[in-house]
């Protein structure tokens, strides 16, 4: 084999072992292979599983910041106030409601706003 044809050979051998090494493979039209039942399984569960979690995250860490830069028993106050202010203020006062979570985060993240003020 020539220089040129050998690249080009060693080349398709590295794309079908990538391929491989992902679960594919060869798979006749209309049969379920192994494709089928490994990576739609996966994908399904990935697109709702993780912007889930990154929006409970981003919500728990920005209920931590608001509970930190306020005084102690400020934050309920005005949580319990945001109650009052109808069906909208109802619903954000249940989710800006203070839980274990945020509370711990909000301890580790009040020094931060105390030295700074």
């Amino acid at each position: 084999m020539s220089e040129r044809q050998y690249k080009q050979f060693d080349k398709r051998l590295k794309r079908i072992q990538r391929i491989h090494r992902k679960g594919g493979g060869f798979e006749a039209a209309g049969t379920l292979g192994q494709s089928y039942y490994t990576r739609q399984a996966r994908r399904g569960q990935r697109a709702v599983l993780r912007p889930a979690l990154a929006i409970v995250a981003s919500l728990v860490m920005f209920k931590a910041l608001a509970a930190a830069s306020m005084p102690e028993g400020d934050y309920s106050v005005r949580v319990a106030a945001l109650a009052e202010a109808g069906a909208a203020g109802q619903a954000a006062s249940f989710v800006m409601a203070p839980d274990p979570i945020s509370r711990a985060m909000a301890s580790w993240i009040a020094p931060l706003f105390a030295q700074q003020g």
